[in-house]
């Protein structure tokens, strides 16, 4: 098992990453005198490893489970509402405990849910997709989409423990592990050339989810995160580099009504726009914007996509990341990743011109 800590003084915690970690959680989620837990569970998760995972939380109090639909349309006021009215009949005390499992809707909403619920209760995350191991479940950010935007409801609310059981993903549906590969491109892309080079080398290995290549990789990832948001947990400064290709991929999402687009296959023609803008900017060198598109196609992920380009600019507008001008995370050379503010409507014509599918 493969241990990742993030460090955030008080609220520091671990990412345990590793094999049958489901049937271990009891003794893996630190003490805290729990007499109930809440298990937020995505539902088809659960129809798979549901029983496995309350048989060892039972050890730690009474198992109360609520079930959310495998979508990212259960991240709604209207689902967050009527979990936290149950959570209230249920009477769950401020000492008891939430864990998620699932994915990163999972880990977004029962984040959420644990932050606000009295105030504040401690929450850990089992996750059970590649999204979620390297990506959604780490660094303490919750999220509730609005028609307006994705995640535009939130809170920074640090988990406990991050457990993350490579052995999950071999359940994953082929297209959500291909989602998940997005975040895992993307730390290439920006952080770590290696990574780039494992996917080109050892894909046939990843797909066939090797334990000890999956180990690594989420491992690898992980440690990336946690690096970056230990030193920014609150989305001030670096950890905003963590949002590379996120402005246009959010905006997909949302022009999608959520349900168009997987995550990872929105980011990742997302990341093409950005390596498109900075083409058009003179931060790219053509071969590098080749070297995005040679990534993304080997882990089979659309480097273009069908869409209204006024929808998307409107959906853009709403960007987390606006601060007086709207802000664009982009690469002024690969694993080198910039925030910048004077990207001109030229700019961004031809890029949408670029990755806008006939």
């Amino acid at each position: 098992m493969r241990r990742v800590k993030v460090p955030l003084g008080e609220r520091s915690y671990e990412i345990l990453v590793g094999t049958g970690l489901i049937d271990s959680v009891s003794r893996l989620v630190p003490e805290g005198g729990y007499s109930a837990i809440v298990l937020i569970a995505d539902e088809s998760v659960d129809e798979l490893y549901g029983k496995r995972l309350r048989a060892s939380l039972s050890a730690l109090g009474d198992v109360h489970l609520l079930t959310i639909p495998s979508s990212e349309t259960a991240k709604s006021w209207q689902v967050a509402g009527q979990l936290l009215e149950r959570m209230a009949e249920l009477k769950v005390r401020r000492n008891d405990l939430l864990v998620s499992f699932g994915g990163g809707v999972a880990s977004d909403l029962g984040g959420f849910l644990a932050s606000v619920y009295q105030r504040g209760i401690a929450v850990a995350h089992v996750s059970t997709t590649l999204l979620g191991q390297v990506d959604a479940a780490i660094g303490g950010k919750t999220g509730v989409n609005l028609p307006a935007g994705k995640n535009l409801v939130g809170t920074f609310y640090q988990p406990t423990v991050v457990l993350a059981d490579v052995d999950t993903l071999v359940s994953l549906p082929a297209r959500q592990f291909r989602s998940g590969m997005a975040e895992v491109v993307k730390y290439g892309l920006c952080y770590e050339p290696w990574i780039l080079k494992t996917i080109a080398e050892r894909m046939d290995r990843i797909e066939a989810c090797d334990r000890d290549v999956l180990e690594d990789l989420v491992a690898a990832c992980a440690g990336i995160k946690a690096r970056v948001v230990s030193v920014d947990e609150s989305d001030r400064s670096g950890r905003i580099m963590l949002n590379y290709g996120h402005t246009f991929g959010h905006a997909l999402e949302v022009a999608g009504g959520y349900e168009g687009w997987l995550h990872g296959e929105a980011i990742s023609v997302g990341m093409m726009f950005a390596a498109n803008l900075a083409l058009e900017m003179g931060l790219l060198e053509p071969e590098e914007v080749e070297e995005h598109r040679a990534a993304f196609e080997q882990v089979g992920l659309p480097v273009r996509a069908r869409f209204d380009p006024a929808q998307v600019a409107g959906a853009w507008a709403m960007d987390k990341k606006f601060l007086g001008a709207q802000r664009w995370v982009l690469l002024e050379g690969l694993q080198n990743p910039v925030v910048r503010s004077d990207v001109t409507s030229t700019h961004i014509d031809a890029a949408v011109d670029k990755v806008l599918a006939p």
